[in-house]
């Protein structure tokens, strides 16, 4: 049987930490595989009310394949895709919740980056409200009250302790 020693452990840990780490910035330089040069060599409109709301839209929308980013920041192939998508319905004279409201139907609400503040979701909004305005009392209610209860530390007062012995010697008189 093979016992690892703790050189090996550590090394083993940090090399799944580095393809970890390695493996999330993938997104971020793009997909493996074939690149779409037509892809890349669309530039995207940064002016007038068309180029605000294809922004707008874009950064509203969380990409499939990264973590954690905007369909606006990413440079994945399925960003790109939809990033076509919303240029498109832009230039159809589509409003921005009517393009979010397509793309909430095909994919679901999770690819919007802010859940909507209606059904299930509300919770989402109204927890982290309700731990900032009920989690300070209650951490000071339960801190007073446990100062309140161990105020003593297990020291009890000396009337106390000369009661309890006359009553033992009572006890032992009789």
């Amino acid at each position: 049987m093979f016992l690892p020693n703790a050189r090996t452990v550590i090394r083993g840990l940090l090399f799944a930490a580095l393809i970890s780490v390695a493996g999330s910035f993938s997104c971020l330089a793009g997909e493996s595989g074939p690149v779409d040069e037509d892809a890349l060599k669309k530039v995207w409109p940064s002016d007038g009310p068309q180029g605000e709301l294809f922004h707008e839209v874009s950064s509203s929308l969380r990409c499939p394949t990264c973590t954690g980013i905007s369909v606006l920041e990413s440079d994945a192939r399925f960003s790109q895709q939809i990033k076509g998508i919303v240029l498109e319905q832009v230039q159809a004279g589509k409003s921005r919740e009517q393009i979010l409201q397509f793309f909430t139907e095909r994919y679901g609400p999770w690819i919007l980056r802010s859940p909507p503040a209606k059904g299930f979701n509300v919770l989402a909004w109204l927890l982290p409200l309700s731990i900032l305005l009920a989690g300070p009392p209650a951490v000071w209610f339960f801190v007073w009250r446990k100062r309140r209860v161990v105020s003593t530390l297990g020291v009890r007062a000396a009337e106390d302790i000369i009661k309890e012995m006359q009553a033992r010697l009572e006890e032992m008189r009789a």
